[in-house]
This record gives C-alpha cells, structure tokens and sequence, in this order.
C-alpha cells in the first residue's frame, strides 16, 4: 500500500497497569507446576518497571510469556490465579480457550532470551517490518522506524539489510531487540537482554530499555545490570531441587577426584595463521596446552564463537594451519548448549564409563535431578549445565565453550568457573570465549580480538541467486521487476520446455532465450556459469542413463538438453528472487489473507536456518564420534518439530493476527508494476513465441 492509503503513525497508546496474584501454571503433559506464585501479589503502575530476579529454572521466562498472553493459548497448559494487564483478563481468555484480544498484542514489545532469539523473517528490515505493517504504518514512517529503532540499540542501519544467520550471538540480540522497540510498544517485555553483550554495547541496550515509555517487565540474573531506584522487584525462588551452592574449592575438589590427571605439559591446540570462514577473523596465532586456560574476549561481533568453531574443527579454515594431534579428545559447548545435547536425556548419551564422572559434575553444577529431564523442559541455563556435564564426562584433553556462565545467576555461575578450574588442574586445556566478567579463572591467559572489518558472506552459487540484495536494479537500469510477473514468467517458461518436443534443437531454442531474458535482467554471468557447472554431472548423466538403457542419441541428449531448458526457465523464475516480496505482492495484488501467507513465508524461511543448524550440531557430535550418529535425525526432527511454535510466538509478539480485511496491513516494500515489468513481459512473449515457433517447426 502507498503512503497515501497508511499515512503517518498510529496513536499512541497509555502503557498499562498488570495486576498479578496467585499465579499458577503447568504446561500440558506436565506432572507438575513449574511456576506456582500462591501467595504472591504484585502490582505495576503504568510506566513503572518490574525486574524479575532468580536463579536458573525459577521460572522468570515462563512469567513473561504469561504476561505476553502466550499460556494457555499458543503454549497449551493449565493456568490459573489472576493476570491483567491493561485492563485485559489473560486468565479468561485463555481458559476460555480464546485468542488474545488485539489491544493486548498491540501494545507488545518482546524480546525474547538465548543465544538465537527468536525471528519469524530471516533478513532483520523484513522482520522489524512486521509490527509496524500489522499496526498500519505508512512506507515512509516503517523505514524512518527501523532506522530510528537500529540507532537505538547501538545498531548500523546498514544490518538492517542482512539476515540474522551473517550475525554473531550478540549482534542478534541486539536486532531482536531492535524488533522489539520498532513500533515502541507501551508494554515492553525483556528475557536476559544483555547477555552475550560487551559493556559498551550491554549499556546502549539498557539505556534503550530504560528510556522506553511504557510499562516495562524485564527478567534477569544480575538485578545491578537495571539499577533503577524506581524498580520493582520479584524474586523467584524455584523449587528447591539440589544443595545450595557450593563454594568453588569444594566443587573443584568434586569434579577433580574423578578427574584423569594426565601428567607433563603437552600441545593441545596450536593456530597457524589461521582464518575462518564466514568473518574476517584471523589471521591468528593461538596456542593453548593442557593443563593451561585461554579465555578470548573482544566486542560483540568480533568472532569469539567463530574462532571457537575454528579451533574445535567445526568450522573450516580457509587459510593457516590448525594442528590439532588426532590422539586429542575435544569437546565444544556451543553457545547454543541444544545444538550438543539435542532432545534424548543427558544420561542417554553417555557410556557407562563416564557415568560416574558425569554424576560427579552434575552434582557440582547443580543438574544432577536433570540428567534423566528431556531438555526442551530445561530452561535455557538449566541446559548451558547439562551441557557442560556432558563435556566434561569424558575429561577431554581440549576443552572448548561458548559463554559457558551466560544466563546464570551468580552462585551457579561460581560453581562453573570452579568446574572449568578443577579440569583445568586435571590437565585439560581450556579454551574460552566469554563477555562476562564473572568468568574468572586461575592463571587464565586473556586473548582479545579486534573489531573485525565488513563481514564477509561465502555463500554457494544457487544461493547467490536465490537472495540478491533486496534493491538490486536491472542491468539497464529499468528497475527490478515485479516478483509476480517474474514468477508468472519463470512458470510459463517452465510449461513451454514440456509442450516442445524432447529434441536437442528444439529445447536448446527454449533454453537460449530464457538464458539471455535472465542475464538482462538481474542474472549474474558468473552464479549462472557456477550453477551450471553443478549441473553438468548430472545433465551429462542424464543422457547417459538414457543411452545405457536403449534409448536413442536423439531421444538421450533431448532429456539432457530439456533439463538445460528447465535450468534457464528457473533463473527466471528465481533470479532476483525474493520470497517476502512474493508474499507481499499476493496479499497486496492478490489480497491475500496476511497472517496465513506470513506464517506459510516464516515457515519455508525457517528451512535454511535449520539446514545450518543440523550441519554445526553434525559437525560438533563428530567431535565425540568418529562415525555418524545414528540418532542425529531424532534431534534434527525434534529442531523441526520446535520450530513450529516458535515461529508462532514470534508471529503472534509482532501482531502479525492484528490486520484484518477492514484495516489491511501496509508494506514496507510496496507492489507496484512499471517499466521493468512491461519489458520483461515483451521480451518473454517475444522470445517465447519465436522458441516455441522453432521448436514446432522441428518437431514437425
């Protein structure tokens, strides 16, 4: 929709008041409550503030989600007590088994906690889009919002145009949260907002938090991090489950006694200048030996977690050595602790030998009643632990983790670093990234790494079709056609290659024209000579299956040459092609309903997020398997399966169900038609009617 159909911003809203008492929730299939606040009452003005304290597992994330209206209606479960919140009974509407009322969702901003908070469009400007396309903003205001919003948070407008897979952990939360604060929510909901962050990039944050006009609830550790004199708080206590924390010689002494303690000072890890793929990280000189603790720190987006990747092997190096001696065993605890302990019971995955070892380092973490837990109901620190525990059950001669005390309160947090001490004095070599200045260990060495330059992107040739940038023009400068006449195009193209005769000249004639209307408009020269060199093995065995199985040559190179045809026909159809603009034009042009085409978009979107991810959890289970692990796909479809409700939460936090037939949402990337779309029809028509002329004439 243009400007003049959604000018300007909408009205702004009072922040409401939430009234609380008597909470009590347990999720469905669940024994048991996992967050009971009988005889607790708290009351929040408008505008005021609510800091929600406790440790791991107290249940601080289950409490937001109750107040973003997400029990009982998204998340399925039994809840009971009393929530409003802005005049808004959240307790009836979800025992009543009916959605959130609008209001409520138009008044949210959430922000959603762990190493990969939550998006429902992969790149970061379609998804800040959305809150404001669903609260009716006009092209202009969307665009000036997300830029204002970037700025906020301490965020270059130009991430704005990247997607959250090229970000480091830190800088996704950072754009999670500028999602968050786009359309300025007066009810502002925040899961741990600063971790992962570097002091200068934690303070920016907080102070966008902070300065925020609306009724704020943010959940934390560290209640110092929001020290605001005006602040209520609430402290959650949890269940009682294990013995109170220990002090670190005690836990040391724990893990140590069932420690191996191997004997001299040997080479552990040793980087040559080396360089990683995916940043411009390196080229680094590293060396790390048992028995010795390098802790890597630098600022968000530096390349902590990749340097780790590097070092572990699970990431390649695209230049250097890294000399690693096979004999050594190395364990990496990724940032996302899911992509190691994936969705069987801690206890499943370890062999009987390390039992005893792992129970050891379970009691000293504080997890020894969740080794037999399925991790989805593990709360994020609670699995930070369990995954640990895993790692050390097998005393690795090389040690690596990502932001091992992240999302931990302090007492658990302490119990770690002694953990890592008492492998340390067993002889195993550590090797750590970290923000936190909590993770303190004795002789550590401290490596920092510099502000890296641009992030460089090394994607493969069909990819580089697939995603262009998001304004890339034509080669003659006509614009960028619109993404239903590409697709109505590429479709035809694709039609014409199966109405022709299956021979050489008549498909090549077919093929030829599709080639040259991609290259004008957007195909690069070098992605299509890529593809088609990935295509030729099997083009070439296409024909050959043919001949081998009797066919004849003509016959035989007619299948290959149409498979030439069909390859051309679909760098039309892809080639600049964006899905969002796609789903923007069917509900503009087409009118579409929204939230369905929105849901069916972040669902295909979420494919390639989860392609990445069964490749790194493949790449770090190989480090404790020599062969493939045959239960891997159990992880990969439990990844699956989770994501489906996770890309309902974060529909339902922007407000994607808010527009309706009579309040239309607006488009950040309008749908129009012009000149671009007028020539690429003429030269399609036109090519196509000579090929298919040609090609009659042959068959014939």
């Amino acid at each position: 929709m243009s400007e003049a159909v959604a000018p300007g911003t909408p009205a702004a809203t009072l922040p409401p008041q939430i009234e609380i008492a008597d909470l009590v929730w347990r999720p469905a299939g669940a024994e048991r409550a996992t967050l009971d606040l009988r005889g607790v009452r708290v009351s929040v003005p408008a505008g005021g503030l609510l800091l929600i304290c406790g440790p791991s597992g107290a249940g601080k994330t289950t409490l937001l989600r109750a107040i973003a209206g997400l029990l009982g209606t998204l998340i399925p479960g039994e809840i009971h007590g009393t929530l409003v919140v802005g005049g808004v009974d959240l307790i009836a509407a979800a025992n009543g088994a009916s959605e959130v009322p609008r209001e409520h969702l138009r008044a949210l901003g959430y922000l959603a906690a762990g190493p990969a908070p939550t998006w429902a469009l992969p790149r970061l400007a379609d998804d800040a889009a959305l809150p404001l396309e669903a609260r009716r903003f006009g092209t202009a205001a969307m665009r000036a919002r997300e830029g204002e919003a970037a700025l906020r948070v301490g965020l270059a407008p130009s991430y704005l145009e990247r997607a959250y897979g090229t970000l480091s952990g830190g800088e996704r939360t950072i754009a999670a949260a500028t999602v968050a604060l786009v359309a300025q929510p007066t009810l502002l909901l925040a899961d741990e907002p600063l971790l992962g962050l570097d002091p200068a990039a934690a303070a920016t944050l907080r102070r966008a938090l902070l300065d925020q006009r609306a009724t704020r609830v943010i959940a934390l550790h560290d209640r110092s991090d929001f020290n605001d004199p005006d602040a209520q708080v609430l402290t959650l206590r949890g269940e009682s489950t294990s013995a109170p924390a220990n002090v670190p010689a005690s836990v040391a002494a724990k893990v140590a006694a069932n420690m191996p303690v191997r004997v001299g000072v040997d080479l552990a890890l040793q980087l040559i200048n080396a360089a990683a793929v995916g940043r411009n990280v390196g080229p680094l000189h590293l060396t790390v030996r048992r028995g010795e603790a390098v802790v890597i720190s630098g600022v968000t987006g530096s390349g902590k977690s990749t340097l780790l990747g590097a070092a572990a092997g699970t990431l390649p190096i695209t230049r250097g050595e890294r000399v690693v001696d096979r004999a050594t065993r190395v364990r990496l605890v990724p940032q996302d602790p899911g992509l190691l302990i994936g969705a069987r019971p801690v206890r499943d995955q370890i062999v009987a030998d390390d039992r005893s070892r792992a129970g050891s380092a379970a009691r000293a973490l504080g997890v020894a009643h969740l080794l037999d837990a399925l991790p989805g109901r593990c709360s994020d620190g609670e699995r930070r632990r369990l995954a640990l525990v895993l790692a050390l059950s097998v005393a690795p001669d090389l040690l690596i983790a990502d932001e091992p005390t992240g999302g931990l309160d302090d007492a658990r947090a302490a119990d770690v670093c002694a953990a890592l001490d008492a492998a340390r004095v067993s002889g195993s070599a550590l090797l750590i990234a970290t923000h936190d200045p909590r993770l303190r260990l004795h002789g550590e060495r401290r490596v920092e790494l510099a502000v890296p330059a641009q992030s460089r992107i090394d994607v493969d040739a069909a990819e580089r079709l697939l995603q262009p940038p998001p304004s890339e023009p034509s080669r003659w400068r006509l614009g960028a056609p619109n993404s239903l006449t590409r697709a109505a195009i590429g479709v035809a193209w694709l039609l014409a290659a199966l109405a022709t005769p299956p021979l050489p000249v008549a498909q090549l004639v077919i093929a030829v024209p599709a080639l040259v209307v991609a290259l004008l408009f957007g195909a690069r020269v070098g992605a299509v000579a890529r593809l088609g060199l990935a295509l030729t093995p099997a083009i070439v065995g296409l024909a050959l299956a043919n001949l081998l199985g009797g066919a004849p040559w003509q016959a035989a190179t007619g299948a290959a040459a149409r498979m030439v045809a069909f390859a051309c026909g679909s760098i039309v159809l892809l080639r600049p092609f964006e899905p969002l603009r796609l789903a923007d034009a069917a509900i503009e042009r087409l009118h579409a309903p929204f939230a369905p085409t929105i849901a069916l978009l972040a669902t295909a979107a979420t494919i390639p997020s989860l392609r990445e991810e069964a490749r790194e959890r493949r790449a770090i289970r190989r480090l404790a398997r020599a062969r493939v692990d045959p239960l891997l796909i159990v992880d990969t479809f439990d990844a699956l399966v989770r994501a489906v409700p996770t890309i309902a939460i974060a529909l339902e936090v922007r407000g994607v169900r808010l527009p309706t037939r009579a309040e239309p949402p607006t488009r950040l990337r309008p749908s129009t038609f012009g000149r671009a779309d007028a020539a690429i029809v003429a030269s399609a028509a036109a090519a196509l009617t000579v090929a298919l002329l040609i090609g009659a004439i042959v068959g014939a």
